[in-house]
């Protein structure tokens, strides 16, 4: 009789923490020519501002390469405008100030920062968690400069677990589960 697998062995074989390709997962267009697509449930909403919400959820499987995984859930929300560009509108950084002060109030603890920032393409991932909630958050800001029209894009991800664990990794779990697309290169279009 063969030796039982390890239990990382049947994690790492369960399809519900192994994403399929990322061609075959659900998806919607956010603005002209820039789409978010989700190994998950995917529902598009009317938001508070008229411009459509995609809802995005999923299972997760914290601590997955332990011998007590946690299963929690994660929930996202991802909204998109454009505009025509400026150069006081492409910082991220600025964009989170004006409601770092109201999500504070509200128990939100951001607890790291982390910037990707180029001439076309400036994201900002604030990290944190809101203790009394029991929930972690990855909140995005995506800017993209096409031309001179400016994307702006907001991915608000909250992950919901039980009383089991204490601390996560929340952002490898975005990355992992979720993706957003371009038709275009940035600042392909025409400048001018």
């Amino acid at each position: 009789m063969a030796a039982p697998l390890p239990l990382s062995h049947l994690i790492a074989q369960n399809p519900a923490m192994t994403p399929p390709p990322s061609s075959e997962w659900p998806g919607a267009e956010i603005v002209d020519g820039v789409a978010f697509q989700g190994d998950g449930g995917i529902t598009i909403e009317a938001g508070k501002s008229g411009l459509p919400v995609l809802a995005f959820w999923r299972p997760i499987l914290f601590r997955e390469d332990t011998s007590k995984p946690v299963a929690g859930r994660m929930d996202c929300r991802i909204v998109a405008a454009d505009g025509f560009f400026s150069e006081a509108d492409f910082d991220p950084d600025a964009r989170h100030a004006t409601v770092a002060d109201t999500r504070s109030q509200q128990g939100y603890r951001d607890q790291d920062r982390l910037r990707d920032y180029s001439d076309t393409m400036r994201q900002l991932d604030v990290v944190g968690r809101r203790p009394r909630e029991r929930e972690h958050y990855v909140l995005s800001y995506i800017l993209v400069r096409d031309g001179q029209r400016l994307i702006d894009i907001r991915r608000n991800c909250t992950f919901i677990y039980g009383n089991s664990i204490a601390t996560i990794d929340p952002l490898p779990y975005v990355y992992r589960y979720t993706k957003i697309t371009y038709a275009f290169e940035p600042n392909m279009g025409e400048e001018g």
